[in-house]
């Protein structure tokens, strides 16, 4: 064959050619397109978000991808919220055609109800005595709260110690109720910050919610003029809405500061109840929320610790139980990864989305540092381990 005649051959079959390899490059695409639509899309959606310093570290992918662990969120997360109690009452109906008030001081009076008339109800219980002995610590003043920016220093010598008062209580003393009738007055009157600054121990977010909205004041006003019933934990008040709960410790304080119970339940912890506990936890080391803020006062380590398989199993450190050194203080490492997990967003995860439980408090379910805590079904919470960055 001529080189004229190979020249037109190969000039002849070159569209066949280019053709079958455009065939061929289709295909190639078309089967990439499927195996990333089926099957590398679905394990990258499946994938939680971490940050891109996380892509390095296989060994924390499967730390907590166990199925026990479960985040608390949903509509229990805060348990009927008093701001949805006596919605209908508490917001009248607009009417276009009605004037609007103008007079400030007459539309708070007339939207304001008059508690005045009401009474603490203490039939039956005017000769109640205490049935133990125990010990009140409080402080005549309180201090704000600190922020997020909280550095471990060395306590500083307060003169402040000197309004510390401690006071004895026998069992088979008589209860006087002072700190109740306190709490009562201050309730009546709505002087909600005199309210709040005694009772420092309960997260601002819940004492808002619980003590301060209009229908609040109103349910538990009426709640404690119901005929009280002693309990082995203290004295309770109850009506429909709501119960009101002190303990003993809390009818020996100066100034009463009892549980308000809605709906038969216990609030859900939220978020804000972790980082208001790590605060005060970590403020103890310079200026404490309370002078007689103290673990040997107000305990908020767990006495004992020993977390479930659904959590040791991937996290074995978790099962260190966490401990003061002995000026009172956390290590160093401690007090940075506290730091560190109050500086963004906490998410809450738990073995069971019920009570009692213990539960996981970080960032996101990879993500280190973290706090665990164990929360009992009366309702109190307290600190058992810290995880550090790994």
């Amino acid at each position: 064959m001529s080189k004229k005649d190979s020249l037109q051959l190969w000039l002849l079959s070159t569209p066949k050619r280019l053709v079958a390899g455009l065939f061929l490059l289709a295909g190639a695409g078309i089967a990439l397109v499927l195996v990333t639509l089926f099957i590398v899309a679905p394990q990258i959606a499946a994938m939680p978000n971490q940050d891109p310093s996380e892509m390095n570290r296989p060994q924390s992918v499967d730390k907590f991808s166990s199925t026990l662990l479960v985040e608390v969120t949903g509509p229990d997360f805060r348990t009927n919220s008093t701001l949805r109690m006596g919605q209908a009452e508490s917001e009248p109906t607009e009417n276009p055609d009605s004037p609007a008030q103008t007079d400030d001081t007459t539309a708070q009076n007339s939207e304001t109800p008059n508690f005045h008339s009401t009474a603490l109800n203490l039939e039956g219980i005017k000769d109640l005595k205490y049935p133990r002995s125990f010990s009140n610590v409080s402080e005549m003043t309180a201090r704000p709260t600190p922020s997020r920016s909280l550095k471990q220093t060395p306590t500083p010598n307060r003169s402040a110690a000197a309004n510390l008062k401690k006071e004895t209580i026998e069992s088979g003393d008589p209860v006087h109720f002072e700190g109740m009738q306190a709490f009562f007055k201050d309730l009546q009157t709505g002087n909600f910050g005199a309210m709040q600054r005694s009772c420092w121990l309960i997260t601002p977010e819940v004492f808002t919610d619980r003590y301060t909205t209009p229908p609040a004041q109103k349910a538990l006003l009426h709640a404690l003029s119901q005929i009280p019933k002693a309990t082995d934990e203290g004295v309770s008040w109850k009506d429909s809405d709501v119960e009101v709960r002190a303990s003993w410790s809390q009818l020996g304080a100066r100034y009463s500061c009892p549980t308000a119970i809605y709906g038969g339940k216990m609030d859900s912890v939220t978020p804000e109840d972790v980082s208001y506990l790590l605060a005060r936890i970590m403020a103890r080391s310079s200026y404490p929320f309370n002078g007689a803020d103290s673990e040997e006062n107000y305990p908020t380590l767990c006495e004992k610790w020993s977390p479930p398989p659904g959590i040791t199993k991937y996290t074995p450190e978790a099962a260190r139980k966490l401990r003061y050194n002995e000026e009172g203080h956390l290590d160093e490492d401690t007090f940075k990864a506290l730091q560190d997990l109050r500086s963004e967003s906490i998410h809450l995860y738990a073995v069971k989305n019920t009570y009692p439980m213990y539960i996981r408090a970080a960032h996101s379910q990879l993500e280190e540092p973290s706090a665990y805590f164990f929360r009992d079904k009366d309702g109190s919470l307290c600190l058992g381990s810290v995880v550090n960055k790994s």
